[in-house]
């Protein structure tokens, strides 16, 4: 269990395989969800309830990305 932070002040509790598919999206930009297997799509999807990462479906393809500016309620 790791903690990460969004914003100054903000952290979240990520697990090991979450922070190593936050760590690939980081380093590509952007990541084809055909290029993970399908447990890194579950971590990834996890992410995305998080907050941590976007979802994005473009021309029949979903891709993932580092959230930019995360809302919080």
């Amino acid at each position: 269990m790791r903690f990460t932070e969004f914003k100054k002040g903000i952290t979240v509790a990520i697990t090991n395989e979450e922070q190593e598919i936050l760590e690939k999206v980081r380093e590509q930009g952007e990541i084809s969800k055909k290029k993970l297997s399908e447990r890194e799509q579950v971590i990834a999807n996890q992410l995305v309830i998080k907050n941590m990462v976007v979802r994005k479906k473009i021309n029949d393809d979903i891709t993932y990305r580092k959230t930019s500016s995360p809302n919080y309620c």
